[in-house]
């Protein structure tokens, strides 16, 4: 079938959009949203822009290269030289079978970043059949912490969806849907009448972008995939106006105000409980949801600094309310939070009014800004808990879970491992999840998951053994996780490193073989979920251009040809997997990666699109010319409707979180704990039963405050491709439509007044420093922060990643810093996600 627009997926950010790619007569590419997509109505964001620019990036990787200097170091050249594919595949063959000959394939890691749905393919099928435990993800460093918190709540342990057309309050706790959420392209059409008709209240501690479009209406923020990118081109940073302690906004009739709260850093928690606390003691909860007193009770209210009979109360939908009252929110009060968070009471008393006011329809929306942190689950918890007060689960205007999508698997490993592999699988992987100090819990379950920033500590201490070789693709720990410089010094240590990669990177400089991938949009096969507006969608990524050079699929063709060369080796067990992986069409056998890629996309997919009587070929075809499958519409439940059961331990919404409770003492029998003695390793100050309600936790801090005055908080670009478009033209020269940011620029953001304490002015190259180490940027007054919190957006300060993001390439000098750098590795422990928000560092700034 030859089609005009091929349909692709944007895997830019966490929304996944389904798009379409036309290619032009000179061979060029003009992505465009896909109209068949019922979640995104056929629109993307500008960023898509960004992605056609990568493809034709001309420092792309495009053969495979081998390092000849054996010294591994920032300031040591790799003197990469060019080889051939057979050479690379040959010496990764010898090496793996040279290990496992040893019985020692488990110092062997395979790691992904971002991946498509059919990643097991390399992620699950060859580590399980080659015998590693070594399998890493990168969740831990993306948004698992967000997951736990509501997980713990409501039993759902994923994201959430939001009726935006019918909510009447917002409060974005940490969030910032104009620049990065998993549904960016949505927002960017709803946000004009949320800005019209509702009240939104944006909590965090530097202005973003959303912030200052509600109270602004800055057309900067908005548009299509065409003339939001024409008007940016154009536009330098908006100039919005002064804000402190709130901002608030109206709209043209003057009634519907918006609101900035600037917070201290990692305090949202104590905001949240206050909140908590005037909804009930002011009588604002929903009682159809939550239950009431019952009529023969003493008590009849909910008074301050008062503990309640828990018998005194009835609830309905939810399960210990007055535990969670009597445990944490008796003396919360608007004046207790202010003297933490750094908002007025009075404020705090408005909003809470305001939002309670709303319920059902209205939504707290936590992210990982508030749960990415030191104590993050805590905050998370609180913040989420105000849905359950005013009884905005599952409701016309509230929070929503997401429709499923009816995929098939890929076919078991277990037919094709041998005894070697299945020992080997079961020993400890090398990131540290089992140890005490971690609980790694996803989707309820204690060690469920790589804990990959931790990876950097057991190639370092050697511990549980001593790593070997580390194959992995989509990844740049160096730059993208915290504490960067153990990165640095644990990749040197590593013997035999494979990089599978469109672009070299500060990671790959560490790296013996450096292998070119395809760009996922236009060159390779796989598929992602695009999830928002109560849809989801199945999206096909398809082949639209040919591959520059010598590129070759990272999830397809390199295991496959891997496991060709290991098949010559004598060990055939992933070859015979991987040709199992039949087409359902005709029930042919992959002969090569690329047939892999389409065999096992059409598999796992033939759910959605083998069905209505047609012939497979004919139905297949027409699911490749449209794209996308949609699921069903959901919808909230109105007022009248009965309440669901909800997949937590007592079928409600639980202020008292059973689940926790039993991931919390399943930790302490595993490390032979006491229940108290546990939450102190695990780094809590919560003890008894505080541990299973949303509370507010003390703020993390690392470093002394008289040598390190300032906290800093970080933000994203909304340009940034996930941290991966710096070396773009257009990102650079379009970096100051971030708030408070400058083009083809690295700046520190401080509140004026600190900036004068100082002795500096907007401009001034300063060095800034943390516990952590040194960074240099420019220092720039701007009043979107408040004193004493520096904020720094994350994206430059790239050294090895291309001659547009270094300011200089050939020297590996950075253009600006990277915040990874100035902040340690820390974790949310329970989760065990990296803790990349929340003001953990501590930094001075001097002049350069």
């Amino acid at each position: 079938m030859k089609l005009t627009k091929i349909p692709s997926t944007c895997q830019g950010c966490l929304a996944n959009c389904p798009v379409t790619v036309r290619v032009e007569a000179d061979g060029d590419v003009r992505v465009e949203g896909n109209p068949a997509c019922a979640a995104t109505h056929g629109t993307t964001c500008p960023n898509v822009r960004i992605a056609e620019e990568q493809r034709r990036d001309p420092d792309r990787l495009l053969y495979p290269l081998r390092r000849t200097n054996p010294r591994k170091d920032r300031h040591e050249q790799p003197r990469f030289k060019r080889i051939t594919w057979d050479e690379a595949l040959d010496e990764i063959a010898d090496r793996l079978m040279a290990l496992r000959t040893r019985g020692e394939g488990h110092r062997v890691a395979f790691a992904k970043g971002r991946s498509t749905g059919i990643a097991n393919l390399l992620m699950k099928a060859l580590p399980d059949i080659y015998g590693t435990p070594n399998r890493l993800d990168h969740d831990s460093i993306c948004a698992e912490a967000e997951k736990l918190a509501t997980g713990c709540l409501d039993g759902t342990w994923d994201y959430h969806d939001y009726d935006f057309e019918r909510v009447e309050h917002v409060i974005m706790w940490g969030t910032d849907p104009l620049v990065g959420n998993r549904m960016k392209a949505r927002f960017l059409r709803c946000a004009p009448d949320l800005r019209r008709r509702a009240h939104v209240t944006v909590v965090s501690p530097h202005r973003s972008l959303t912030a200052e479009y509600l109270l602004r209406g800055s057309e900067d923020a908005m548009g299509g995939e065409d003339e939001a990118g024409a008007k940016a081109d154009a536009a330098d940073a908006t100039d919005v106006a002064s804000a402190t302690s709130v901002a608030v906004a109206a709209d043209a009739d003057g009634d519907t105000p918006h609101r900035w709260l600037p917070v201290i850093p990692s305090t949202d928690g104590a905001l949240a409980c206050a909140m908590a606390h005037v909804i009930l003691t002011e009588g604002l909860w929903n009682r159809a949801y939550a239950g009431d007193f019952a009529p023969d009770a003493p008590t009849q209210r909910f008074e301050a600094g008062m503990r309640i009979d828990e018998d005194a109360f009835a609830e309905v939908s939810t399960h210990g309310l007055v535990t969670w009252w009597n445990e944490a929110l008796k003396d919360a009060t608007p004046a207790w939070a202010e003297t933490r968070c750094g908002i007025g009471a009075n404020v705090i008393h408005e909003t809470a009014r305001a939002f309670a006011a709303a319920g059902p329809r209205a939504i707290s929306w936590i992210s990982p800004g508030v749960t990415m942190c030191a104590r993050g689950l805590y905050a998370g918890m609180a913040c989420y808990a105000l849905n359950g007060l005013v009884g905005s689960i599952g409701t016309e205007g509230g929070v929503l879970r997401f429709p499923s999508i009816p995929t098939s698997a890929l076919p078991s490993t277990e037919p094709f491992q041998d005894e070697a592999a299945r020992e080997a699988n079961a020993l400890p992987p090398v990131d540290h999840r089992h140890d005490q100090g971690l609980a790694a819990a996803k989707a309820g379950k204690l060690g469920s998951y790589p804990v990959i920033n931790a990876v950097a500590d057991g190639i370092l201490d050697g511990e549980p053994y001593e790593l070997d070789t580390l194959i992995a693709y989509w990844v740049n720990w160096a730059y993208s996780c915290t504490g960067a410089q153990r990165w640095e010094e644990a990749l040197a240590r590593v013997p035999f490193f494979v990089h599978v990669t469109t672009s070299l990177s500060e990671t790959s400089m560490f790296a013996d073989i450096v292998l070119p991938a395809r760009h996922h949009l236009f060159e390779d096969w796989g598929f992602a979920r695009s999830r928002m507006g109560g849809i989801s969608c199945a999206t096909l990524e398809q082949p639209s251009v040919e591959a520059p050079g010598e590129c070759r699929g990272d999830e397809t063709e390199f295991p496959f040809d891997l496991a060709v060369k290991l098949a010559e080796r004598e060990f055939d067990a992933p070859l015979r997997y991987y040709r199992s992986v039949c087409d359902p069409c005709t029930g042919a056998a992959p002969q090569n990666g690329r047939e892999l890629g389409e065999f096992a996309v059409k598999r796992m997919l033939r759910p959605l699109w083998d069905k209505d009587g047609s012939s497979a070929r004919e139905a297949w075809e027409a699911f490749r010319a449209c794209g996308v499958w949609n699921s069903e519409h959901v919808v909230g439940r109105s007022d009248s409707e009965p309440v669901e059961p909800l997949p937590t331990p007592s079928g409600r919404f639980e202020f008292v979180s059973e689940k926790l409770r039993s991931l919390l003492e399943e930790y302490a029998r595993k490390h032979d704990l006491g229940f108290d003695e546990a939450l102190s390793t695990l780094g809590y100050e919560a003890r008894g039963t505080l541990a299973l309600v949303p509370h507010a936790e003390p703020p993390v801090r690392l470093g002394d405050e008289n040598a390190f005055p300032l906290v800093l908080t970080q933000h994203r670009s909304r340009l940034s491709l996930e941290g991966r478009a710096a070396n773009t033209e257009r990102f650079q020269r379009l970096k100051g439509t971030d708030p408070g940011d400058e083009a083809w620029d690295d700046v520190l953001k401080l509140h004026p007044d600190d900036l004068a304490k100082l002795g500096l002015t907007s401009g001034d190259a300063v060095r800034v420093t943390s516990v952590q180490g040194s960074i240099t940027c420019r220092a720039k007054a701007w009043d979107g922060t408040r004193p004493g919190v520096a904020a720094k957006c994350y994206g430059q300060g790239h050294w090895a990643y291309g001659r547009v993001a270094a300011a200089d390439f050939e020297h590996g000098i950075p253009r600006g810093g990277n915040n990874n750098e100035l902040i340690p590795a820390a974790y949310e422990r329970v989760s065990s996600a990296t803790a990349r928000h929340g003001g953990l560092a501590r930094i001075r700034v001097e002049r350069a």
